[in-house]
């Protein structure tokens, strides 16, 4: 995004950043370095913020609107920019024309060098997939959004040549207009259900990572995933559709044949022969993940064999189903980032022997009897319950005869769950933390409550 851009964009505007955390911190040091002295609305429910923030008394133009009148900086504000986290359901009566973000505003000025990645599942580990693949090519590739970096830290990066992997939210897409080149749809399930009014409405902010794409576009998009699928068929787009999944396709697409990836474009096909042999990466959902990114890097001209020896050294993210280790025999994964139910029956399908499970976490109101009936068939022989979801998880052990002979406990809290799972498990067992809900009931993120597991087998174990 050239300065220029911004100064028609921000100049001779009132400006109210709505968020302060890691995003709205990043647009404040951006606009604060190009115009020193500019009058600027920070507003966060959070009071904290104002008795600690290193940025407090950074500049004489800031006007701090801190807790519960936090909304009050933004009536006589010419822009908004809003942060992710915060949900439309908190504005009522904010006129939204007057709203943008760190995402619209990027794609605005960069969209034609932009693969955007979205899903309810495995889009950082997509994007951090592609970004390896683009890297390891020797592309100018650079790496932003959801999965930790706020996009304006890149601007000082960004040349002509840049190809910029972007991981977008829902809660980025939320009321965009504009859509990167290269959209990948991966999935779409039930989830962030607090966050907005209907599963409609977070089903539409999914697609606008697509909506406004133009002609010369392309969307690959999982047509293996119902609700994907669904909502792709429904779009008027005149972008080119590039159809994945795990069977062969009509069309153009990726698909696999045996251990083999196939990618069809306009009639020519390339062959990753042994690439699912080959890959690090564990789970049927992640052959979609590594089709998804193998397919983007070949339309940015990737050699083949560059995107086999990439997807063969990726070892993954964190809290993904990531290996812990063993201890007195017994071992111990983490897959913190399982959030919903069709990502806990992913894993156990990843790892049928799990004989130790532990569930549970903030109640969202997710539907969990399709994960219990599972669970009732499942070699799982012990399963802890904890968090807000614990009793009504448990209370579903009654409704299916195949919890009979297994051993259902509700645990006090967090640690009690850990440390029953680490006393109650046998010599060559393994114990599974893939607790079907969000963490924040106890947590900051799902990256602390993996931390926080992790720390807790070491000691227990």
């Amino acid at each position: 995004m050239t300065d220029d851009f911004f100064r028609l964009t921000f100049e001779g505007k009132r400006i109210a950043i709505l968020g302060f955390g890691l995003e709205g911190r990043s647009t404040y040091r951006h606009i604060r370095k190009l115009w020193p002295g500019i009058q600027l609305n920070i507003c966060d429910r959070n009071v904290q913020i104002g008795q600690s923030d290193e940025y407090l008394s950074a500049s004489p133009g800031d006007t701090w609107f801190l807790g519960d009148d936090y909304l009050k900086g933004l009536q006589n504000a010419d822009i908004i920019l809003k942060s992710p986290g915060i949900s439309f359901k908190e504005l009522p009566g904010i006129p939204t024309a007057r709203m943008t973000s760190q995402t619209e505003l990027f794609l605005e000025a960069f969209r034609g060098q932009v693969v955007g990645i979205t899903g309810t599942k495995g889009k950082s580990t997509t994007a951090s997939l592609l970004h390896h693949i683009l890297i390891g090519a020797g592309k100018p590739a650079l790496m932003a959004g959801n999965i930790g970096t706020p996009c304006f830290d890149l601007l000082d990066r960004i040349t002509g040549d840049s190809i910029i992997v972007f991981e977008l939210s829902s809660h980025q897409l939320e009321k965009v207009e504009v859509s990167p080149h290269i959209a990948i749809l991966l999935n779409v399930f039930r989830e962030h259900l607090d966050h907005y009014a209907s599963y409609e409405a977070y089903k539409e902010a999914k697609m606008n990572i697509a909506r406004w794409q133009q002609e010369g576009d392309v969307l690959i998009y999982n047509s293996e995933n119902r609700e994907a699928s669904s909502l792709v068929s429904g779009l008027n787009t005149v972008a080119k559709q590039f159809s994945l999944g795990l069977s062969p396709i009509k069309g153009d697409g990726a698909w696999y044949e045996g251990s083999a990836l196939i990618l069809r474009d306009q009639l020519q096909q390339s062959r990753f022969s042994g690439i699912a042999n080959r890959r690090l990466l564990p789970g049927v959902h992640n052959l979609l993940n590594i089709g998804a990114a193998a397919s983007a890097a070949r339309m940015l001209d990737v050699p083949a064999d560059s995107i086999l020896d990439a997807v063969a050294s990726f070892r993954g993210l964190p809290h993904r189903m990531e290996y812990i280790g063993s201890f007195a025999g017994v071992n111990y994964y983490n897959d913190s980032i399982a959030t919903i139910p069709e990502a806990v029956i992913e894993a156990l399908k990843t790892m049928p022997d799990t004989s130790v499970l532990i569930l549970g976490g903030k109640d969202r109101g997710l539907d969990y009897a399709e994960l219990m009936a599972f669970l009732a068939d499942s070699q799982v022989k012990v399963i802890l319950f904890m968090g807000e979801t614990a009793r009504r998880m448990y209370e579903l052990t009654g409704v299916y005869p195949g919890f009979e002979g297994k051993r259902c406990v509700l645990a006090s809290s967090f640690e009690d769950a850990v440390e029953q799972a680490c006393r109650l498990a046998p010599s060559g067992s393994t114990v599974l933390l893939s607790p079907a809900a969000a963490s924040y009931d106890a947590f900051k993120d799902f990256k602390a409550r993996g931390e926080r597991f992790k720390e807790l087998v070491r000691f227990y174990a």
